[in-house]
């Protein structure tokens, strides 16, 4: 799997300076992409993420088969509360910084954690010696969200999209916002779209709609 490397360099650098992000479209091959898709889709087991009052919670699929229906719906019934109020999340993820090697999705993996990935990023952003310290693919589904906050510990943080065919009016944007609350700007979900942003951006991601088609899928990182 290769990087594709032929982007406006200055238009981005300018472009992030000013706004502390950018979007870069086709980023890998096509075929590449809906590989990628697809392994997110039918490959990868998915473990449940989530915020409760003890805290973030993982919960993979051995555990979550275990637990009383009672018991994942006062989970849920939590971290919808807790959106109420401050950060939550509701959402299924993987962690890629150890991938194994019979995992679909090592190849992008392996290839995020190169140096050359690193390098890319900072061409393209200004930054220099930037450091991978987490990795993984996310998966939101109807009625998952992300509430609005920031990762100040980051330099860079980056959203990688890997899902097809969404419209706009079933949510699950990555929006930006400005001091005072207001949106100043959003990424549709599309394959194949690399996000960069600056980790002290406030940011969430929308509700996805309960009438979506669909997952929304997406490799997301950070660099320090």
């Amino acid at each position: 799997m290769k990087l594709n490397t032929q982007f406006d360099t200055g238009g981005y650098l300018s472009r992030f300076a000013s706004k502390g992000r950018i979007r870069l479209e086709g980023a890998v091959a096509d075929d590449d992409a809906r590989a990628i898709h697809h392994a997110l889709e039918q490959q990868t087991p998915w473990e449940l993420q989530l915020v409760t009052s003890k805290g973030p919670e993982v919960i993979n699929r051995r555990e979550l088969a275990a637990l009383p229906e009672a018991d994942i719906q006062a989970r849920l019934t939590e971290a919808a509360e807790r959106a109420q109020s401050g950060l939550s999340y509701l959402r299924l993820g993987y962690g890629l910084m150890s991938a194994p090697g019979d995992l679909a999705l090592k190849p992008l993996a392996d290839l995020i954690k190169s140096v050359a990935f690193a390098e890319f990023c900072g061409q393209l952003t200004g930054l220099t010696d930037l450091d991978l310290i987490s990795l993984e693919a996310v998966c939101y589904r109807p009625g998952d969200f992300f509430t609005r906050h920031t990762d100040t510990a980051a330099r860079l943080c980056f959203e990688w999209g890997f899902t097809d065919g969404w419209r706009s009016d079933w949510g699950g944007q990555m929006l930006f916002h400005s001091p005072s609350g207001d949106i100043e700007g959003g990424i549709m979900p599309r394959l194949n779209d690399l996000a960069l942003f600056a980790g002290d951006q406030p940011r969430s991601v929308a509700s996805v709609a309960p009438y979506a088609a669909g997952p929304r899928f997406s490799i997301t990182g950070r660099f320090i």
